[in-house]
């Protein structure tokens, strides 16, 4: 794990485990038992989040040109070199931040170590499902033999292929994304039409004794412990919402650790403007 990550969970597990101490000792101040949960929680998801969004960008970045990499090492095969030397004849070329991972690859080679045993530290550093399952096809197609530079040719082309299928696949996703967003703006949009015109109706109606509404039963202490359920509620639904729309951007719930952070901050920080818990 990453060592911002790390910190962030300690941090964030300490604050959190504070406003729990809070809770049994002082329940009534909640304010400041929702100031430290939260800020827990952001601390918790944040920097991951953003270490996530920075790995995931290195790991779609090497994706992108690993194909055009094996059609160079293809073409360097055609005039009959084995793997190990086409993939040095291929590693003079640029492929941006997978430049870097080539020329580790072609070193290896050139200590003494195996082009199988080079690609698989490859794959084991850029911890991607795609990385690993296309090293892992170039590997068994160099074992089985054959000819080496049409079975690149297919692997290049087929991992294009579903590269595209993807992205085409979570660009449409992306506009739920958007809908979720929305849904969670119109529901913190709805807590604070209740907390800023529900309440104070329904709290003269039970001070002054009013038969006249249903509502004129209800004990008038009821209000306060409502407003912070709904406050609880509100860091809820930021969660989840951030979290969902990490599974709808990319298919993993990790990219929506800074989705759910900046959720859960805005919406506590506007319920506390507008009235607070």
């Amino acid at each position: 794990m990453n060592r911002l990550s790390l910190l962030g969970i300690s941090s964030g597990a300490v604050s959190i485990f504070f406003s729990l101490y809070l809770f049994t000792v002082s329940p009534n101040n909640p304010t400041l038992i929702f100031d430290f949960l939260v800020l827990g929680i952001f601390l918790a998801l944040a920097p991951a989040g953003i270490v996530d969004i920075l790995r995931t960008r290195k790991q779609r970045a090497i994706e992108g040109v690993l194909p055009d990499f094996l059609r160079d090492v293809a073409e360097a095969s055609k005039f009959g070199t084995n793997l190990a030397d086409s993939i040095k004849i291929a590693s003079e070329g640029q492929y941006g931040v997978l430049s870097g991972e080539i020329k580790k690859i072609t070193a290896q080679i050139k200590w003494g170590v195996s082009v199988d045993e080079a690609l698989r530290g490859f794959a084991e550093r850029n911890k991607s499902a795609f990385t690993v399952r296309l090293i892992s096809t170039v590997i068994e197609s160099n074992r089985s033999g054959g000819n080496v530079s049409e079975v690149l040719n297919i692997i290049a082309d087929n991992s294009k292929e579903t590269q595209l299928l993807a992205k085409e696949k979570y660009s449409q996703l992306n506009s739920y994304v958007i809908i979720l967003l929305i849904a969670y703006a119109v529901f913190l949009l709805t807590i604070l039409i209740l907390d800023q015109q529900f309440f104070p109706v329904m709290s003269r109606q039970i001070s002054s004794g009013s038969s006249i509404s249903s509502i004129s039963y209800l004990n008038y202490s009821a209000i306060p412990l409502i407003k912070e359920i709904f406050t609880g509620v509100v860091i809820l639904q930021g969660i989840g919402s951030g979290l969902m729309s990490g599974v709808l951007f990319d298919g993993r719930y990790q990219s929506g650790f800074l989705y759910a952070a900046v959720l859960i901050a805005i919406g506590y920080l506007t319920v506390l403007l507008f009235g607070g818990v």
